[in-house]
Parts: C-alpha cells; sequence; structure tokens
C-alpha cells in the first residue's frame, strides 16, 4: 500500500529524482527477469556511479532511506541470481 503525501514548495526536484532512481532499479531489475546478459557483474555499483545518484543522496532523508532499502533488495536479488545460475 502507498501513502501519497502532500509535496512542499521544491518537492518536484524530489519527486523527479525519485522517479528518475526509481526507472533505473526497473531496468536493471528488467534486464534480470529477461537475460542474464543485460545484468551488470555488480548492479548496486552500477547504480550508485550513475550521475543521479549524487542528487538521491542530497534529497531529504525518505529518499535517501528508500534509495537505501531499494539498494539493499537489489543486492540481495543479485546475490539470489548468480546463486541460482551456479546451480
Amino acid at each position: 500500500m502507498f501513502v501519497i503525501k502532500k509535496q512542499k514548495k521544491g518537492g518536484t526536484k524530489t519527486g523527479v529524482r525519485l522517479t528518475a532512481f526509481s526507472l533505473a532499479v526497473m531496468v536493471c531489475l528488467g534486464g534480470c527477469a529477461s537475460t542474464g546478459t543485460n545484468l551488470p557483474s555488480d548492479s548496486v555499483t552500477f547504480l550508485t556511479n550513475d550521475y543521479r545518484f549524487k542528487s538521491v543522496m542530497q534529497s531529504n532523508d525518505d529518499v535517501k532511506g528508500w534509495a537505501r532499502d531499494s539498494l539493499e533488495t537489489i543486492n540481495e536479488l543479485q546475490y539470489q541470481l548468480e546463486l541460482e545460475r551456479n546451480k
């Protein structure tokens, strides 16, 4: 379930950053689901080296917390994929 909060003045930049980061995560996970060749060897490093990640880290604590949780989830999913590939 998602809770939508009323944005404060200047919240549009955070929304755009969050959307950009969400798209990056979806592209990464989409690559995981389709084939193994689209998955970078270290997705978390790939995403944190993206030029847009600096904007995420300069955002409010909610966005940074969401990004941290997302990266940890991606890391765990990548680990599980590698275990399956090595069976």
